[in-house]
């Protein structure tokens, strides 16, 4: 990682007349000295090398000069925007023609231009402008920004012309670039006249403020001051008595206006010089202090290859990865946090190529986004990676009974975000019984296996969480869970967006949830991100997110929540301090957030461990279904299996059609291993012929667990290469959405149905119903698993019927773990149905990465929203399939 440099750039202005080779850019001071702009035009004498560079979606031809119309000189772009006013994107663009392979311009560490942009207010009626910064390094690589231009705010100009003054942050080139482009877009306007641009300035600005609130002193949380309960209704009987006072001690800070603030990894990385980023800002710690499984395996740092910032923890392997697991928990409990452990499980598919080394296998590396192999149904007991994910276990046991032994409790968070689709444990890559029995035997083998009693289990599926019923679709139960919870990230702040009400909804329906269960509730993950997986170095519209969080927390039964780690200074989602006096630009708003009387941190914890309080079983008896999975189609005869605990007489099974009707009941066998068992035979399929309908196992004639199958169903393949011909679902909208997963922004859905209507399918009996709701910024998609070959085909058809809504309207096929995209928007604005083929060429990777189709992993639709006001509409698809053209 580059040494970024401490102080602002000034700007340099240099002759527009310079050539702008390598040799003659200025270097850059060494760090810790006044720095100096890379580059500027100020256009007093003539355009400095720029020109009409082209276009893109933009018709006609643009006439780029240079002008004195606005005083002082400018560079002039004479436009009409009016042929392409439907459209959110028509971009003009403006080359600079001294910056080429035999002279690259060597920005140094610049990361942000600055411009004038000149624009007459009278030429318009409607839409707005944006800019984009194009780059390509002497690698080939492609560097490129963009950003709104700020209308609302212009000053006035000469001739009357308006100003608005345009920054773009963006990401520093590592070697010199040999192509250089600052565009003007259009978009959904009807401006016809000119647009004028001055005083282009590359530079460099490392983003830190100078901070201007202090952190007050906090008073320590007193527990009289909290309604706490005597009990603590646990999953673990056996838990340790510190497990349960936590759990007594949470649920008097959900009864208050407390909130306990999480950082993960507070102690393990840091953005700032070093150490603890909380106590750097507040001079405290964090009241939760999370690790992942990942540092039990030495590689908490590989995470997404995010590299460690200098004077981070070196990387470790073997058992010193697990005594360094253990010594940061301890330490974070000795400073008066709560120890909570998530767990990035790498893809044991992955762990078993590998083999052991030295007799032990090799859980390094991060892979829990390799979502093939099969891994949910491979690690369960009969699997072949059986062995590798107990050994797994086994580490986490380690781990966990060290801490036991001093008394220290875990807040243990497996298979987190798992009704997403980006973990192996994901909706799209196992079924609802097999992610709910995942659970269970991971819970079961630590506790019951390895003696682990110190752990209370967390499950936080992600958000948005519509309903009670969409939340129950994963959860293991009751037996097997201390406290539901949910996780959810606010993308790309606005001061106006509707983004904390939309959560405020999900927190109602969790709370409502865990309430009904006589459950805690939380939120282990959320904050903000500005980029792809971090806040952001600069442009957060909402200094105060924090406290506006506490505020949802603090009027709800919500405990605490967490924030996610930061890895060094470009990666990370809590801010930081660099030296003394400066820091990230939210570092003010921190600490009003650690001001705030209803924040805990580490330093205000009360001694809970010393509380009196008495374990009693979450449930006394439980059962589970092994076999069949949920939603399987039953056709020939096959073996039943349960398992059951605690305390009752009589274990059986019966089997139900849709409307819930007993068909059959047959008695359940108990084998040697404590399962019980029995046959669907022939004859009773005959019995219960063809039909939706449930599995249950009851205990004492109670159904202690159901799950929903096909009875004489069976699934018909669809010719090769089809994605979806909606054929084969028998009509039932189960089906298919077992078939694909979901992706929504906040206050966002989708419901996916079959849509047998005339002129909703294309031929045969079905087709898909895309029925959306979009909120401003928001989104939505389904995704389909695929894992297939599509080398010998170059595109892909399907008919379409789209709704004239003009929303943005996506495909998005993901290739090597790639997504790559295609934007058919302005077919979104059309009624009449079609047939739509997408040369795979068209498809754009988010990374510039090429797409191959011999190895497609997935394919998506989503439709975002264009616009401010919501929408809930239908799109109609059918018969999707790879063609050769």
């Amino acid at each position: 990682m580059k040494n970024k440099m401490l102080r602002r750039v000034l700007p340099l202005t240099l002759s527009v007349s310079l050539a702008l080779g390598a040799s003659a850019v200025p270097a850059f001071a060494s760090p810790g000295k006044a720095a100096q702009a890379i580059a500027a035009w100020s256009f007093e004498k003539d355009a400095g090398g720029w020109q009409y560079d082209g276009k893109w979606a933009y018709k006609g031809k643009a006439v780029v000069e240079h002008t004195k119309e606005i005083g002082g000189g400018a560079l002039a772009a004479k436009v009409d925007f009016r042929p392409t006013k439907d459209k959110d994107w028509s971009e003009v663009k403006l080359g600079q023609t001294a910056v080429s392979a035999e002279k690259p311009l060597d920005l140094g560490q610049a990361n942000r231009i600055a411009f004038d942009f000149y624009y007459q207010p009278q030429a318009m009626t409607t839409g707005a402008f944006k800019t984009k910064i194009y780059m390509k390094t002497q690698d080939g690589k492609e560097v490129q920004a963009i950003a709104d231009i700020d209308l609302k705010n212009a000053a006035t100009g000469k001739n009357g012309y308006k100003k608005a003054h345009v920054l773009v942050p963006f990401d520093t080139p590592e070697v010199p670039v040999t192509f250089f482009e600052v565009n003007l877009v259009g978009s959904e306007t009807d401006y016809c006249g000119t647009l004028c641009v001055d005083n282009i300035t590359l530079s460099y600005d490392d983003g830190y403020v100078a901070r201007t609130v202090k952190p007050a002193k906090q008073q320590k949380l007193d527990l009289k001051a909290l309604t706490l309960p005597q009990e603590a209704a646990l999953t673990d009987a056996k838990a340790i008595p510190e497990a349960a006072r936590l759990y007594a001690f949470l649920e008097g800070i959900a009864d208050s206006d407390y909130v306990l603030y999480g950082h993960m990894n507070d102690l393990l990385m840091h953005a700032g010089p070093k150490g603890s980023d909380t106590y750097g800002m507040v001079r405290d710690y964090p009241a939760l202090i999370p690790i992942d499984a990942m540092t039990l395996a030495g590689n908490d740092t590989e995470y997404q290859n995010h590299k460690p910032a200098p004077g981070a923890l070196p990387p470790v392997t073997g058992q010193a990865a697990v005594d360094r697991a253990i010594s940061l928990s301890e330490d974070a409990a000795g400073k008066g946090a709560i120890i909570s452990l998530s767990a990035h499980m790498p893809n044991f598919a992955d762990v078993a190529k590998k083999g052991k080394v030295n007799g032990e296998y090799d859980f390094s590396g991060f892979t829990s986004l390799v979502t093939d192999g099969n891994v949910v149904q491979r690690v369960m007991p009969g699997g072949d990676l059986g062995e590798v994910y107990n050994a797994y276990l086994d580490k986490i046991a380690a781990y966990a009974l060290a801490l036991q032994a001093k008394g220290i409790p875990v807040l243990f968070r497996p298979f987190h975000e798992n009704n997403g689709s980006w973990f192996w444990w994901g909706a799209a890559h196992c079924s609802a019984s097999e992610f709910k029995n995942l659970y269970r035997y991971t819970e079961e083998y630590l506790r019951d296996v390895k003696g682990v009693h110190n752990f209370l289990y967390v499950y936080s599926p992600n958000g948005p969480i519509a309903s009670e019923a969409d939340y129950l679709t994963r959860y293991p139960g009751d037996a097997f869970i201390d406290v539901p919870g949910v996780d959810m990230y606010h993308e790309k702040p606005q001061k106006k967006d509707s983004w904390m009400e939309n959560f405020g909804k999900t927190l109602d329906v969790v709370q409502a949830f865990a309430a009904k269960h006589h459950k805690l509730t939380t939120v282990p993950e959320t904050g903000i991100l500005c980029g792809k997986d971090t806040l952001g170095r600069t442009g957060m519209q909402r200094p105060d997110w924090l406290t506006e969080a506490l505020g949802l927390f603090s009027a709800r039964k919500y405990p605490y929540f967490s924030t996610w780690s930061n890895f060094n200074a470009d990666v990370f989602d809590q801010p930081y301090m660099v030296d003394k006096k400066r820091g990230h630009e939210m570092v003010d708003g921190f600490t009003r957030f650690y001001n705030d009387p209803r924040s805990i941190f580490a330093g205000q914890m009360p001694a809970w461990q010393k509380l009196s309080v008495q374990v009693t079983p979450a449930a006394e008896t439980y059962g589970y279904l092994l076999a069949p999975s949920s939603n399987a189609r039953i056709t020939a005869p096959v073996q039943v299996r349960a398992k059951a605990a605690g305390a009752y007489q009589k274990a059986g099974f019966q089997f139900t059609d849709a409307s819930g009707k007993v068909i059959a009941q047959a008695a359940a066998k108990k084998g040697a291993d404590g399962t019980f068992t029995t046959d669907i035979t022939a004859d009773a399929l005959k019995k219960i012929g063809k039909t939706v309908g449930n599995v249950e196992f009851l205990l004492d004639g109670k159904i202690a667990d159901s799950l929903r199958v096909f009875y004489n169903m069976p699934k018909t393949k669809a010719p090769l290469p089809v994605v979806d011909d909606f054929e084969s679902y028998y009509g039932d909208n189960e089906l298919l959405r077992d078939a694909y997963s979901t992706n929504c922004g906040p206050g966002c859905s989708i419901q996916a149905s079959l849509a047998g209507a005339a002129d909703e399918h294309n031929q045969g009996a079905q087709g898909l119903d895309f029925h959306y709701t979009i909120v401003k910024g928001g989104w939505t998609g389904i995704i389909k698993s695929m894992g297939v070959n599509w080398g010998d085909y170059d595109a892909v058809a399907f008919w379409f019927r789209p709704d004239g809504k003009g929303q943005r309207f996506i495909i998005q096929m993901n290739s090597d773990g790639e997504d790559f995209e295609v934007n058919l928007t302005d077919l979104a604005k059309q009624t009449q149905p079609q047939l739509v083929v997408l040369p795979f060429s068209k498809f754009v990777g988010k990374n510039g990465g090429t797409f191959h189709p011999e190895r497609l992993q997935h394919f998506a639709i989503y439709c975002n929203t264009v616009g401010d006001d919501a929408v809930d509409s239908h799109f109609y698809l059918d018969d999707i399939h790879a063609v050769k053209q």
